[in-house]
């Protein structure tokens, strides 16, 4: 009974060989399937659109930035004469200005007379004619108030707003150079100066012309960036 027949030999060797081939096939299947796993693309990956440039990548389309108009320069804004009297009546001022610039005309319709140009910063006049006259003055609510002082002399005023005809009108001749204030009114006040101050001769503001010794001569509109 200690021995084995063959047959039961023979029967022990078979089903040990199909265990080792199990095995092996399960090996096999389990290898192949790892393999298969540890396979890796190259594919590229594509972000997801979002409406925006990536980091670092100038916009293809830049929005348009709004143009900002630049403010008018002074020489762009229109002129703005004011005239009248001195307080006490002594003499009729013009003053013209256009931006930041300014130019007057003082006469007593007699003798004496003065031209004067300068400046205007923000509501403050400042002018000055050559022989040192000067006119000092602020703007405010369509009028000038201050003070010119003119051979000497320092007079008060508040002159207002004069539309044309109304305005302050200046003629040259080779030798003779004329000065009017037109009021708003229609009175003038004006000198002839051909080195003998006198009155100046009527001038007509709808054509601007005017008669002196015989000559007709034509006036020009001062507008404040007159040099005299």
């Amino acid at each position: 009974m200690g021995q084995r027949s063959p047959l039961v030999t023979l029967a022990a060797a078979a089903v040990g060989l199909v265990a080792l081939l199990v095995v092996n096939s399960t090996q096999t299947t389990s290898t192949g399937s790892a393999s298969s796993e540890t396979i890796v693309t190259n594919t590229p990956v594509t972000p997801p659109n979002t409406g925006r440039p990536a980091a670092g990548t100038p916009p293809t389309n830049p929005q348009p930035t709004a143009t900002k108009q630049a403010a008018p320069t002074p020489t762009q804004q229109a002129a703005v004469v004011y005239a009248g009297r001195t307080a006490n009546r002594e003499a009729t001022l013009a003053i013209a200005v256009k931006g930041g610039r300014a130019a007057a005309y003082v006469c007593d319709g007699r003798r004496v007379e003065a031209w004067l140009t300068g400046t205007r910063t923000g509501d403050t006049l400042a002018l000055r004619s050559r022989a040192g006259d000067r006119v000092v003055a602020n703007l405010a609510n369509g009028q000038v108030t201050g003070t010119v002082t003119v051979h000497g002399r320092t007079l008060r005023f508040t002159i207002s707003q004069a539309d044309p005809p109304a305005g302050l009108y200046r003629a040259k001749t080779s030798g003779n150079t004329i000065g009017w204030i037109v009021l708003a009114d229609g009175s003038q006040v004006g000198i002839d100066n051909d080195g003998t101050p006198a009155p100046a001769p009527p001038l007509d503001p709808s054509t601007g012309t005017s008669t002196v010794g015989g000559t007709a001569v034509t006036a020009t509109s001062v507008t404040g960036d007159e040099t005299f």
